[in-house]
């Protein structure tokens, strides 16, 4: 497929985004989990996508590095996606196949992370619209984590969760809640709170990278405060692990 048609393909889905977030629908196509880890010794990985909806559809799959609104055509990752467009028929399925091609060395004592898309394109409208009028195509894309995970790294991924450093940190009359990563895996979070004085604060944290820490500045939290952290991380099957920790 040419760069032109793909960027097409892709444009399409941005053209769409406000309505995506006006209107209530859902995406007929689902991909079997919620994350792709890519374990080093592996060969290659493999997604199953479903059509669960009642008509054909165009799909169009790319990996990126975390900017999800760049032309495919222009994205360079280490990994060859097959097949990159295709069209999936009502109640079947598509098998993708992510091969890592070592095009550019990954670091080797932690994760790194990147996105799968998928889009999906409605069939285009009859030439005759006079029954027509009054409906409205979407394009829908879905994105999910793409892991890469180093063979030999220390611990694993459960131990990141439950291993995590929390504290607070008083700094020039302000107090932060800090959070620190001291594993080589990522820890993804679907929730996570601080709770003090019979107040609950809301820690807006989605994701922290492996060796590395982050810090959150916790509105009307006192110096010398104390406390309990709250936080629902997300393990490699996408279930949920609940976690509390006291300051």
């Amino acid at each position: 497929m040419s760069k032109a048609i793909s960027y097409r393909i892709f444009k399409s889905a941005a053209l769409v985004g406000a309505l995506l977030a006006s209107f209530s629908a859902s995406a007929d196509i689902v991909i079997s989990g919620t994350r792709v880890i890519y374990n080093e010794k592996d060969k290659d990985e493999m997604v199953r996508l479903e059509n669960k909806g009642g008509k054909p559809l165009l799909v169009q799959t790319w990996i990126d590095k975390g900017k999800e609104n760049v032309d495919p055509a222009k994205l360079f990752v280490p990994f060859t996606l097959t097949p990159p467009v295709f069209r999936i028929e009502p109640k079947r399925g598509q098998t993708l196949r992510i091969m890592y091609t070592q095009g550019a060395a990954l670091p080797a004592d932690r994760e790194s992370v990147f996105w799968l898309n998928v889009l999906e394109i409605p069939p285009k409208l009859p030439e005759d619209k006079s029954n027509v009028q009054n409906l409205l195509q979407l394009a829908f894309k879905t994105r999910i984590k793409l892991f890469y995970r180093p063979a030999n790294l220390a611990g694993n991924a459960i131990d990141a969760i439950k291993e995590l450093k929390w504290s607070i940190v008083n700094d020039d009359n302000h107090v932060y809640l800090k959070a620190k990563n001291n594993s080589p895996y990522y820890v993804s979070f679907s929730d996570a709170s601080f709770t003090s004085a019979g107040k609950k604060y809301s820690v807006a944290i989605k994701m922290l990278p492996p060796m590395s820490e982050e810090t959150f500045t916790v509105s009307g939290l006192k110096s010398g405060s104390t406390g309990k952290v709250d936080y629902v991380a997300i393990n490699d099957f996408g279930g949920s692990v609940t976690r509390s920790v006291t300051l």
